[in-house]
């Protein structure tokens, strides 16, 4: 939907209406690793089961190059997504799923009380990435993005589109400030603002069109929706001014 055009200072001003929805967006709050302890202490458990794999990076499609044994002193040093980098007394480290650390016993002999990311882990997460669809001057638009939250409130986002239309075809890469202003929230709305650059790439064979690069500006709204562990679900209007000579 073309929104308005104008003119000031010789630059032609043309305002776009962008509706996305964001179906499947990863939100990996522990992307960053998360230290296990608040202080300097390190959080320690003891192997209760027969043994633990250690792997050598966080995923169960790493191999297992060491085994911890029962009665095996674990020091745990920081967690990313549903593994945690633990350290024998022997000083070898490696991750180890939280599901098997959480079998583990603390210094009182106990069950360690762990668990999968929640809602808490997504609310004080550091990095979000995620793929949008949606509508852009009547075309169908793609959009991956990658946010940091350098507070609670507040989000540095980049992305990057590319729409498809009849006529000409684009892509753009912008920068974002996005205010969250209840992040504690699972319904929680956003306002964001930026600018960035646009490549349109005209179709036309009738007569000679040539690519043209514009500066942008943007301004928008939208709603992040919590679903589950890393998942949300993103809703957001942005209205964008392309800057033409």
């Amino acid at each position: 939907m073309q929104a308005g055009r104008g003119e000031m200072a010789g630059v032609n001003k043309r305002g776009y209406a962008s509706l996305c929805a964001a179906l499947l967006v990863a939100c990996i709050g522990a992307l960053s690793a998360r230290a296990l302890a608040e202080d300097e202490a390190v959080l320690q458990s003891t192997v209760a089961q027969p043994y633990i794999d250690m792997r050598t990076q966080p995923g169960r499609g790493y191999p297992v190059f060491h085994v911890a044994e029962r009665g095996d002193k674990l020091e745990l040093l920081f967690q990313r997504t549903d593994w945690i980098k633990v350290r024998t007394a022997k000083g070898i480290e490696g991750w180890v799923h939280v599901n098997d650390i959480g079998r583990t016993l603390d210094a009182r002999g106990e069950p360690l009380a762990f668990k999968s990311p929640d809602f808490d882990s997504y609310t004080n997460r550091t990095w979000e990435f995620g793929f949008m669809v949606g509508d852009y001057d009547s075309t169908d638009t793609l959009v991956a993005y990658l946010g940091w939250h350098f507070t609670p409130n507040l989000s540095l986002e980049l992305a990057a589109s590319e729409n498809y239309g009849d006529f000409s075809d684009g892509k753009m890469a912008t920068a974002s400030i996005v205010h969250q202003m209840f992040p504690q929230w699972r319904y929680s709305p956003f306002l964001t603002i930026g600018g960035g650059v646009r490549e349109t790439n005209p179709r036309s064979t009738l007569v000679s069109t040539e690519d043209r690069t514009d500066n942008t500006a943007n301004v928008g709204a939208g709603l992040r929706v919590y679903l589950t562990k890393r998942l949300l679900l993103r809703l957001q209007y942005k209205y964008y001014v392309v800057m033409t000579d």
